[in-house]
Parts: C-alpha cells; sequence; structure tokens
C-alpha cells in the first residue's frame, strides 16, 4: 500500500485534460481581443499586404479602426492587443484607389487602397466600397496642414 505511482493511462487522460483547458482558454481569449477590436464604430473589415519574415509579402485580414489622427489596423486570430500596423495621417504622402472587379456574380466589388508614407513605404488595403469612401472622408476631414502635400 506505500505505492503511490499513477498508472500512465490516468497521466495521460490529465495531460490531455490540461491541454484541452489552455487551448480552451486561448480560444476565450482570442474571442475577447476580437469583441475588444471591433466593439467601436469605427471599425471595419480590411486585408492588409504586409512583408513576411522570409521577406515575401502576404495577404492578411483583420479589423480597421479610424482614430482622430491615425488608422489602426489589428491582424484576425491574433492575441496581441496592441495594432500590428498604424498609419499616421500626418505620415500618409499620397493614396491611390482602384477599384477591382468582382470575383463572382453575387459577391461585392472590394477597392484596393495603396498608402505611400513620407518615409518612402507603401502599404496596400483591400476593404469594401463602403468602407473606401469612408477612408476617403477620413483623409479628406483632417484639418489644413496636417496632411502631407496639403495645399491650403
Amino acid at each position: 500500500m506505500d505505492d503511490l505511482s499513477i498508472p500512465i493511462p490516468l497521466l495521460g487522460i490529465g495531460m490531455l485534460f490540461v491541454v484541452l483547458v489552455l487551448l480552451l482558454l486561448v480560444l476565450l481569449l482570442l474571442a475577447l481581443r476580437q469583441r475588444i477590436v471591433s466593439r467601436r464604430r469605427e471599425a471595419f473589415e480590411c486585408t492588409v499586404r504586409r512583408r513576411g519574415l522570409m521577406g515575401g509579402a502576404t495577404w492578411q485580414h483583420g479589423l480597421m479602426r479610424f482614430g482622430t489622427d491615425r488608422l489602426r489596423w489589428f491582424r484576425a486570430f491574433s492575441l496581441r492587443v496592441r495594432p500590428e500596423v498604424v498609419l499616421r495621417r500626418s505620415d500618409i504622402r499620397d493614396v491611390t484607389r482602384d477599384i477591382l472587379p468582382s470575383p463572382g456574380e453575387g459577391i461585392a466589388a472590394r477597392c484596393l487602397v495603396e498608402f505611400t508614407l513620407r518615409d518612402g513605404r507603401e502599404i496596400s488595403a483591400v476593404v469594401d466600397l463602403a468602407s473606401g469612401a469612408a477612408l476617403n472622408s477620413w483623409l479628406e476631414a483632417a484639418p489644413t496642414g496636417s496632411v502631407l502635400g496639403d495645399a491650403d
């Protein structure tokens, strides 16, 4: 009766239970983060082209949020609370917009927005047409002198 060893199957079941609880906790944190990021009205879905770790560029889905003087982009399915891309209105030198053709019948057309920043970087984003119009309005509503190339 002095033998206190735990049978291997019970140890395996216990470890599996711990892993499942941790996985559930991560999923709940992910859902909570998505809710916090998207709860404001000024958030919209946006796909951004970002440089990858290996040098290539990939498209990543997420949410972009308007701020008073900046745009903040949060990657979907990330536990990171802070935005991954921040575009200050004063750093935006030029913006080009192109309407992308609809990929299929019944699918809404999208808008490709390309930001050229003061330091020469280019950031591309794909948004729906309504969000593209909202981005355009946000840029045009800038106070006089707060945007590079502003003639006023």
